[in-house]
């Protein structure tokens, strides 16, 4: 199997990540194959589960809006961790705990984000069904918040907590570089829950993908002999296998299942999904 480096850079990995990151996906979330029964996403991110949100709702404006430390009610003693989100699905503003949504027990084969967002739905329109339109009763889970534009802060219907607005901090160039990173890692989260790949994975494929776009731009569109040479070594760091690995892979049923397993671990994924979806997605590879 040969494998052309400016084709598998240009042709799949800037198309895959910046255009699918831009716009998001379906896709689960993190986890490996297991027997179906009861599960939980303890280490699902804020930005995970509002992307997750979106993709079950069937809209992509539902956004968050503070992180959980950006938030009062997170360093108040004895509370969780909060943040708040603009709910595109019921148009209001809601403030979530990060603890409660790790909590969320669901019944899947595996552990992933739309499926605790899909239970958490479930569970809203139960309370909502049950009379608490403005999330659980005392606001200890989850909570509609109101927005003071007087004051700058969101105020919980439920429990009366406030929840800071940063907006009106005056250090523009700190709200640009925030925005940035909030940008980058809303990026990251929706390419993890896409490709079913570890976070810390996802953002070394954004990352790269950015470098590519920035090659492709000062080249013309193309890729010079060094920034193959240096895309190489990138693809390497990422995957933890080297191409002569990967074309060697295509040939020999052994090494395949080694690669195959090397991979896996290295991106916090399963091989199947590897050889399904990551590999023939994201660099044009099939095995």
């Amino acid at each position: 199997m040969k494998i052309d480096i400016k084709t598998l850079v240009k042709a799949t990995l800037v198309s895959a990540l910046l255009t699918l990151a831009s716009c998001g996906g379906g896709g689960g979330g993190g986890g490996s194959t297991s027997s179906y029964g009861p599960t939980t996403s303890p280490n699902v991110l804020a930005s995970e589960f509002v992307s997750a949100l979106n993709t079950v709702d069937g809209t992509y404006s539902t956004a968050i809006q503070l992180y959980t430390n950006e938030t009062l009610r997170s360093t108040k003693p004895g509370q969780e961790q909060w943040f708040v989100i603009w709910d595109a699905k019921f148009s209001e503003y809601k403030a979530v705990s990060l603890n409660y949504v790790r909590s969320i027990v669901y019944y899947d084969y595996y552990s992933n984000n739309r499926a605790v967002a899909s239970e958490f739905r479930s569970i809203e329109r139960s309370d909502v069904l049950s009379g608490r339109a403005n999330g659980d009763s005392w606001g200890n889970d989850y909570e509609v918040v109101d927005y003071h534009y007087s004051t700058g802060y969101y105020e919980g219907r439920n429990s009366g907590y406030l929840y800071e607005d940063e907006a009106g901090s005056t250090d523009v160039s700190l709200l640009a570089k925030e925005q940035e990173q909030k940008k980058f890692f809303e990026k990251a989260a929706k390419v993890s829950f896409v490709y079913n790949v570890s976070l810390e994975t996802s953002m070394s494929m954004v990352t790269l993908g950015s470098k590519i776009e920035k090659m492709l731009s000062h080249g013309n569109g193309e890729l010079t002999a060094n920034d193959q040479a240096a895309l190489l070594g990138d693809l390497k760091s990422l995957t933890g296998v080297s191409v002569e690995e990967i074309q060697a892979a295509g040939t020999d049923s052994k090494v395949k299942s080694d690669v195959l397993a090397k991979v896996a671990a290295k991106i916090g994924t399963s091989s199947q999904n590897l050889e399904q979806k990551f590999l023939p997605e994201v660099f044009g590879i099939t095995l």
